[in-house]
């Protein structure tokens, strides 16, 4: 069996922290790490058991292909469901907030789950390369499960973000699940298995957004949405337990006692990168509309953060080398650093500007107002992003080339955010254009970004390296969000209630009757169309005529359509990084070979050897 390291090696920084007196660091040599494709190879059957988990991993965890029951039962993916989480509930926030209300609080309903996969990735990631894989991805999917009921039933947004923090659990799994195929498949299909993955994700974006907006055509049908999430949640489970049993020779780590294994867990770095990377986002997440950037509860524990994750830092640096960030990512070239920073680009451009800013400028600009028509809408990104992934997984795979597809990506990640920097109230149609040219940047950064990170560990730390890259892309989604929410709406915030009623008033409208009329627009919550709004109005304030509604109506779009802008160019300057990143990359060429780290099948000399064995005993 291909890559089972026998031989361990003391690590050697280990002296700082003293592990347990029997703990043996497994770190590879940096020869080991970089020459992979210096191994024997082994001839493996990639049998149909190889091909399910592959897709169960890859595919079922990630998406829904149909919204109808029927089709639901069949799906084929982890990825499916996972992104299907991500997306489904901040595709539809401002329904939500229309619903139950507190938009102050709505935030967290993207940040809660991003929150425990940023700070849980590498952690499990870890403990499934020093445990059990399969244990975590068929237990974790019933926690979620649970959450996802919680969030269904939910009737305030308190109870909804706990929801959030309990299906937040099987997205820490990501890494776990990413790294399956990986293993399992040769290393020249690396970027085919990072590319079903990515496949599996937008499909569940697109159907996630889809289902959404059917359900939220009626009040309450945001329900739906959590429902059909949770059954997702248990299908990923029991396909795992029925298709997934890796074969325990595939395990690098040597049977350890409970001691050795929370060692190997590196308690220390976790601990830190936990509390760091916990009070970092929350600290953005109260500054998001809660709190100003001066108060406490924002400058403690940013303060906190930011000095755990800079001890952190110094840990592993100094402290221990085989942790979390284990030196042997570093020692293979530059690959690893500049492919984490561009994974955060891409988690900070998509969770937060593609996710989120998108969707709400249909929505506030007053493009479209239906639900299931704001989902038709996103088939304008998500289309060209199927189309083009299966592009660059051929492209990638057939001419071992991953540095200038990312390039190009980036180019057009820069050429989106730079476009609706500029973007105007009336670019209704406009903005379909530019989410396509979007939705074809998109194709590039998980699908091969992944498996650069992954090229750069060796088996023993591939869950981990992988966890490590999923974390990352969370903060840059989670401190994103953050930023591009207050950028927008704390234009908005100061700017909506002078400017609209200025425009009323200018209108004709009596400065007593002001309040009222805010008071019903809400901010831009209020009644969603022209029509409706003046319905409202009608009852509440009856001299506020059609010229006055509709001055006011505009007004406040144009106010939106400013923060909007601010928030897109804040993107730009990161995207401009990432392209100098990934011009910069190594090329993995000589990695992709015939090799398989954990095969499922049987290799021809497992064959062989078995065939012998049983010939000496005859």
């Amino acid at each position: 069996m291909t890559s089972t390291r026998e031989d361990t090696m003391e690590s050697p920084n280990a002296a700082t922290v003293e592990p347990p007196k029997d703990f043996k660091s497994i770190n590879p040599s940096p020869d080991e790490c970089i020459d992979l494709d210096e191994n024997a190879e082994v001839g493996v059957v990639l049998g149909w058991r190889t091909w399910v988990v592959v897709f169960i991993s890859a595919y079922l965890t990630q998406v829904l292909t149909n919204p109808s029951v029927t089709q639901i039962l069949t799906l084929r993916n982890s990825l499916f469901m996972q992104i299907f989480t991500t997306v489904a509930a901040p595709s539809t926030i401002a329904f939500i907030v229309q619903d139950i209300g507190d938009q102050a609080m709505s935030a967290w309903v993207l940040q809660t789950p991003l929150l425990i996969q940023a700070v849980l990735n590498p952690i499990i990631g870890r403990l499934s390369d020093v445990l059990d894989r399969k244990m975590l991805v068929t237990l974790t999917p019933i926690v979620a499960f649970a959450g996802s009921v919680m969030s269904a039933r939910a009737n305030d947004m308190n109870l909804l973000i706990a929801g959030g923090v309990l299906y937040g659990v099987t997205l820490a799994t990501i890494g776990v699940v990413g790294t399956i195929p990986a293993e399992i498949l040769p290393l020249k299909y690396r970027t085919v298995a990072s590319g079903i993955g990515f496949l599996g994700g937008a499909s569940g974006g697109l159907v996630a957004g889809l289902v959404a907006g059917a359900f939220c055509r009626t009040p309450g049908g945001w329900r739906n949405m959590f429902w059909v999430q949770a059954a997702l949640q248990l299908l990923v489970s029991v396909c795992f337990f029925v298709f997934y049993w890796p074969p325990k020779s595939n395990r690098e780590f040597p049977k350890m006692s409970v001691r050795q294994i929370i060692w190997a867990c590196d308690p220390i770095g976790s601990f830190l990168y936990i509390g760091g990377a916990t009070c970092c986002i929350m600290a953005l997440n109260w500054a998001s509309g809660l709190y100003s950037w001066s108060n406490p509860h924002v400058v403690a524990p940013l303060v906190i953060g930011i000095v755990c994750l800079l001890l952190c830092g110094a840990y592993e640096w100094k402290g221990r080398s085989d942790g979390l960030m284990a030196h042997v990512f570093f020692q293979g070239g530059r690959n690893f650093p500049l492919a984490l920073f561009a994974v955060l680009v891409e988690g900070w451009i998509y969770y937060s500007a593609i996710n989120t800013i998108m969707n709400q400028m249909t929505l506030y600009l007053g493009w479209e107002t239906d639900a299931l028509i704001i989902g038709v809408r996103q088939l304008a990104y998500s289309g060209p992003t199927i189309i083009a992934s299966i592009v660059v997984i051929w492209y990638s795979t057939r001419y071992k080339d991953v540095k200038w597809p990312l390039v190009a990506s980036f180019v057009l990640f820069l050429i989106t955010a730079c476009v609706f920097t500029a973007t105007k109230r009336d670019w209704n149609y406009v903005s379909l254009g530019i989410s396509a040219v979007c939705g074809i940047g998109q194709a590039g950064p998980l699908t091969l970004l992944v498996a650069v990170v992954q090229y750069a560990a060796p088996h023993a730390y591939l869950s981990t390296a992988t966890g490590a890259a999923f974390s990352i892309r969370a903060i840059g989604g989670a401190f994103g969000s953050a930023v591009l929410y207050t950028i927008a709406f704390g234009h908005v915030k100061s700017h909506y209630g002078n400017t609209v009623a200025q425009a009323a008033i200018e209108a004709g409208l009596s400065p007593k009757d002001v309040p009222i009329l805010l008071g019903v627009m809400a901010g831009g919550n209020g009644p969603p169309t022209e029509g409706s709004l003046a319905g409202v109005l009608s009852q509440a304030l009856p001299s506020a005529t059609l010229p006055i509604i509709r001055a006011a109506r505009t007004a406040g779009q144009i106010v939106y359509t400013r923060g909007f802008q601010l928030a897109w160019a804040s993107v730009i300057p990161m995207a401009v990084i990432s392209i100098v990143c990934c011009v910069f990359l190594q090329q993995v060429g000589r990695l992709m070979t015939e090799k398989v780290e954990a095969p499922l099948e049987k290799t021809r000399e497992d064959v062989e050897v078995k065939m012998s064995s049983k010939t000496e005993d005859e």
